[in-house]
Order: C-alpha cells, then sequence, then structure tokens
C-alpha cells in the first residue's frame, strides 16, 4: 500500500505502538471498529488497498450454518471485507446479505475510489494448527498499522453489541495523510533567498 510503504522505518514504529484504540464489545462488532480505524486512519486507500491491509486469508470460510455465498458453498474466501457489488449476488441468488455482512449505513464504510466497504459478520472459525480465532488474528494483524484493540469482550450470541474509537496519537495521525513536503525545493528556495539578501547587502554597502 502506498502510504504505508512510503514511511521511515521509525514512522512504522511509531504506528505499531498505536494511533487509533479499539474498545469493542461482541467479536464482529469489535471487527466492524477496527475496519472503521483502519479507514480513518487510511483514507486515501482505494477498495484494492485496503483488501491488502486486510486480506481475505484472515477470516477465510463463512460458518456452515447458514447458506452463503461463501465457503463451503463457493470457493471464494469470505474475508474482512467484501464490496458493495455483492448486494447483485445476493439478490440473484436469494441470499439474505444481512446474515453475513453488516448493512445499515452507519455501518458501511466508503474506500477512497467510492466503493461501498462491507464487514464481514461472522468471527468463528479457529486456525487449525495455532487454535487461535481468526479475530484474534486480525486483531494481531493490523497492530503494525497503527490499531490496537484495548477491549475486547465477547457477549452472549444475538447481543448487538458495540465498538468505540479513541486516537491516542492524533499528531502523527494527522502527518500520516498531509501530503509530503518537498523539502529539496524549500532549501533551495531559502538558500537562495539569503543569497538575494547578501548581494543586495553589499551592493548598498559597496556603494
Amino acid at each position: 500500500m502506498k502510504i504505508y510503504n512510503r514511511l521511515t522505518d521509525a514512522e512504522k514504529q511509531t504506528l505499531k505502538k498505536g494511533v487509533i484504540e479499539v474498545s469493542g464489545r461482541h467479536m464482529n462488532r469489535t471487527a466492524l471498529g477496527i475496519v472503521d480505524a483502519i479507514i480513518q486512519l487510511y483514507p486515501k486507500a482505494t477498495f484494492d488497498e485496503l483488501k491488502e491491509l486486510l486480506p481475505d486469508s484472515i477470516n477465510p470460510s463463512a460458518p456452515k450454518n447458514y447458506r452463503s455465498l461463501f465457503k463451503p458453498y463457493s470457493d471464494r474466501e469470505y474475508g474482512v471485507i467484501q464490496p458493495g457489488s455483492i448486494r447483485n449476488e445476493c439478490e440473484e441468488q436469494g441470499i439474505d446479505l444481512n446474515a453475513s455482512h453488516f448493512t445499515d449505513p452507519e455501518e458501511i464504510f466508503r474506500s477512497a475510489d467510492g466503493i461501498d466497504v462491507l464487514v464481514s459478520k461472522t468471527w468463528e472459525s479457529k486456525d487449525t494448527e495455532t487454535g487461535d480465532h481468526d479475530l484474534e488474528k486480525l486483531i494481531r494483524h493490523v497492530e503494525k498499522y497503527g490499531v490496537r484493540v484495548v477491549d475486547f469482550v465477547k457477549e452472549k450470541p444475538f447481543t448487538k453489541g458495540g465498538y468505540c474509537l479513541e486516537v491516542v496519537n492524533p499528531i502523527f495521525l494527522a502527518a500520516l495523510n498531509s501530503p509530503k513536503k518537498n523539502f529539496s525545493f524549500w532549501w533551495i528556495l531559502i538558500f537562495g533567498v539569503l543569497l538575494l539578501g547578501l548581494a543586495i547587502y553589499f551592493l548598498i554597502y559597496k556603494n
């Protein structure tokens, strides 16, 4: 991703310390909060760049307890986010998108290139090798990008839950998406002004 890749090693270390903290209740709402934080950190990211930040491999398979576009009913990985275009696919196949993704207006985000970002609701599978929950993998994954989950409480099933965000490093957040200054241009300009001032000084005093 362009924004992240252009950062210095020192800036990446600052990101790891946390820029936005997520406090979540219930697993899927915590995931929703994480995506919200990522988009606030990287508002200029296109949908493809968001997919790089939040790869499908983190949450590969939908559970088997409801009909879905995704595994095990198709070869597509369930993923963390999907584009708004899956609405049409769901309508064509008679699938209830609300069962698998957040669809309320306040729960849908938008990428910099104008694509609706739908966040996956279901986080139930575990890694067969490590035993980690997919949400735990997501939490660890986004730490290097500046998002830290500071409170995660698993509620009873079907409770709405919620999340809140706190910007803990607002100065770095502002600098992250500000245009990079062309320092070489400014140094040349300053040096040129100094030379001009010296020339004027010597001309005046020489006469």
